[in-house]
């Protein structure tokens, strides 16, 4: 359950997983790179994966208080070899930051 009140934004991030780095790429986003956020105050709302259609095959919604905060977030080293080290992992990768709105945002 997401903390009341409703974050303003989400980060929606979307890849297809590289099939030889599955493993890996399991290990480092439920060990690293999601706990990570959540301490950097950007906490999961939720994980999709896509099965149907030509859509990219996984997205992840971060929640966000601010503009100011996902922009800061995106410019800061750290994120970004975060970001960089799940991009070796994943191919097709997007991220965008979007109003909150409750269920799936594509």
């Amino acid at each position: 359950m997401f903390p009341t009140p409703l974050p303003d934004y989400k980060i929606l991030m979307t890849y297809d997983i590289l099939p030889h780095k599955q493993e890996g790429y399991y290990r480092y986003v439920l060990g690293e790179f999601v706990p990570r956020l959540r301490n950097m105050g950007l906490p999961m709302i939720s994980a999709w994966h896509v099965v149907y259609g030509s859509y990219p095959q996984r997205m992840l919604e971060f929640g966000c208080d601010s503009r100011k905060l996902a922009h800061a977030l995106f410019i800061d080293l750290s994120y970004r070899r975060m970001e960089d080290r799940l991009k070796t992992y994943t191919e097709n990768f997007t991220r965008r930051l979007v109003i909150y709105r409750d269920g799936f945002q594509f």
